[in-house]
C-alpha cells in the first residue's frame, strides 16, 4: 500500500508521495518493507506534468521509475495541447518499448496470467466440487469442467469490451500467443483428457480475459497523470488502471478524472492509503460511516420484521419469493446514508475545499505533504496494521509559470548511505 495525494486549485497542482514499498516472498508470506521508493515521476521541468504510480511498482516486472524515466527521455520537453494527449503518448510509449517489455517477456506474462486464471477459475472449482463426490468417472469430470466454463462465460458476456482494444483484439491474443496457450493446457491439464469441445471453450476464455474491460489482480497497477497541457489553463488530474502489455497492445482503462475549474475551484484527491485523508476532510473515518449506514440498514430491518403483516399480506423480509420489503430496507438505508453525506459530511468539508481553493501554490505543498505525513505518522503508530506508508514523502508543485518544480525530493543515496551508517557497515 501508499499514500499519494493530489492538492489543486486554478493556481496550480501540488502532488505528495510517500516513500513505501513491500516486497514479499510471492506466496503471501514474508514480507519487507523499505521507505526508498520513488513514486512520483518529473517528465520535464519545464512542463507542468507529472506522472505518480501505486499499487504495483513495477509493470511486467520493470519498475515504473525505470519506464517513467526512459519516457520522459524520448519525450525531450515535446508538449500536447491537453494532459488527455501526455497520457496517450505515454501508453503509446510502452507499447513501443521493445527493449523494456520484449516479446519473450510479454509471453512469459500472459503465460503466468492465463495459468492463474484457469487454476483458480476452473481446475480449483472442479475439485472443489470433485471433494464432495466419492466417485466419479472421467467423462462425468469433462460434463463437470465444461458446465464451470459455460457459467464463466456467461458472466463474461456481461462485461463490456476494453475501450483501448480494437473489437479482435482478445482472437488477435489468442492466434499469437497458440502455442504458448499450448503449454500452459499441458502442464496445468496434464493427466486430464481434454475434449476438442473443451480446448475451444479454454481458448475461448483467453479471448475474454483480454477483450473485455476486466482486470485480474496480478495484472493491474494504478497511474495518476496530472498537471496542464498546453490549451488547458487549470490542473486537470486523470487516474488509470493498467495491466499487461500483449500482441502490441497495453489494456488500460481510464478510471476517473478531475478538472479544476469544471468540477470544483479546489479539490484534494487521495491515492492508496486514503482513509485518514478522507477522515479529516469529511469528518469521519469511512469505515466508521460504513459501520454507521449498515446499522441504519440493521434497524430497518429490524423494525421490519417487528411490524406485524398488513393487509397487503407483505411476506417475511427474507422471503425469495418477495423481495418488497428486502428492496425498502435497503432503500431506507441508503436513504439514511445520503441525508448523513448531505447533512453531515457535505457541510463539514465544503468550507475545507472552499479554503483549499483560496491557498497559495506553497500552502497547497505544505498541506499535500502534511496530509502524507499524518498518514505515514498513524500508519507507524499502528499495532494492527504493517507500516505500508513511510517517510520521507516527496512533494511537487505544479503551474502554468514554473512548470515542474520538486519542493522536497528525497536523496537515495544519502539515504542508503544513512541506513549502512546505522547498521555499521
Amino acid at each position: 500500500m501508499t499514500c499519494e495525494v493530489a492538492v489543486m486549485n486554478k493556481r496550480g497542482i501540488a502532488l505528495a508521495a510517500d516513500s513505501a514499498v513491500t516486497v514479499s516472498d510471492g506466496d503471501g508470506g514474508r514480507k519487507k518493507i523499505y521507505s526508498t521508493a520513488e513514486k512520483l515521476f518529473c517528465l520535464s521541468p519545464k512542463l507542468p506534468v507529472a506522472v505518480m504510480t501505486y499499487g504495483s511498482a513495477d509493470i511486467m516486472g520493470v519498475p515504473w521509475e525505470t519506464v517513467v524515466k526512459v519516457y520522459a527521455q524520448k519525450l525531450d520537453g515535446q508538449r500536447f495541447d491537453t494532459l488527455a494527449e501526455y497520457a496517450q503518448d505515454f501508453f503509446g510509449f510502452i507499447e513501443g518499448a521493445d527493449r523494456l517489455l520484449p516479446p519473450t517477456t510479454q509471453t512469459r506474462w500472459l503465460q503466468s496470467l492465463i495459468y492463474n486464471f484457469w487454476k483458480e477459475f476452473y481446475v480449483d472449482e472442479l475439485k472443489r466440487g470433485l471433494a464432495e463426490e466419492e466417485k466419479i468417472g472421467h467423462k462425468a469430470k469433462q460434463k463437470r469442467l465444461a458446465a464451470i466454463i459455460k457459467a464463466d462465460h456467461e458472466d463474461w458476456e456481461r462485461y463490456r469490451d476494453l475501450a483501448c482494444a480494437g473489437p479482435d483484439y482478445g482472437q488477435h491474443v489468442r492466434e499469437t500467443f497458440a502455442g504458448a496457450l499450448d503449454e500452459v493446457e499441458r502442464d496445468l491439464f496434464e493427466g486430464f483428457s481434454l475434449t476438442p469441445a473443451l480446448k475451444e471453450a479454454l481458448r475461448k476464455t483467453v479471448e475474454f480475459a483480454y477483450q473485455k474491460d476486466w482486470f485480474h489482480p496480478r495484472d493491474r497497477g494504478h497511474v495518476v497523470i496530472a498537471g496542464m497541457g498546453e490549451a488547458e489553463p487549470f490542473p486537470v488530474l486523470l487516474m488509470y488502471d493498467v495491466g499487461t502489455l500483449a500482441a502490441g497492445t497495453l489494456r488500460y482503462r481510464k478510471t476517473d478524472e478531475t478538472r479544476v475549474g469544471r468540477d470544483a475551484d479546489g479539490t484534494v484527491a487521495p491515492f492508496g492509503q486514503h482513509e485518514m485523508i478522507n477522515s479529516l476532510i469529511e469528518g469521519i473515518h469511512p469505515r466508521v460511516f460504513k459501520e454507521v449506514a449498515e446499522a441504519a440498514i440493521r434497524l430497518a430491518r429490524a423494525q421490519n420484521d417487528d411490524r406485524e403483516d398488513d393487509d397487503e399480506g407483505l411476506d417475511d423480509f427474507d422471503d425469495a419469493d418477495d423481495g418488497g420489503d428486502a428492496e425498502r430496507v435497503a432503500e431506507q438505508g441508503r436513504a439514511f446514508a445520503l441525508s448523513v453525506r448531505k447533512n453531515i459530511l457535505e457541510p463539514y468539508a465544503d468550507p475545507l475545499l472552499s479554503a483549499v481553493s483560496a491557498l497559495p501554490r506553497q500552502d497547497l505543498a505544505k498541506m499535500a505533504e502534511s496530509l502524507v505525513s499524518l498518514t505515514a505518522f498513524l500508519m507507524r503508530m499502528s499495532t494492527s496494521e504493517d507500516q505500508t506508508v513511510a517517510e520521507p514523502v516527496d512533494v511537487a508543485l505544479l503551474s502554468k509559470g514554473d512548470g515542474f518544480v520538486w519542493v522536497k525530493h528525497k536523496d537515495v543515496r544519502a539515504l542508503v548511505q544513512e541506513r549502512q551508517v546505522v547498521c555499521g557497515v
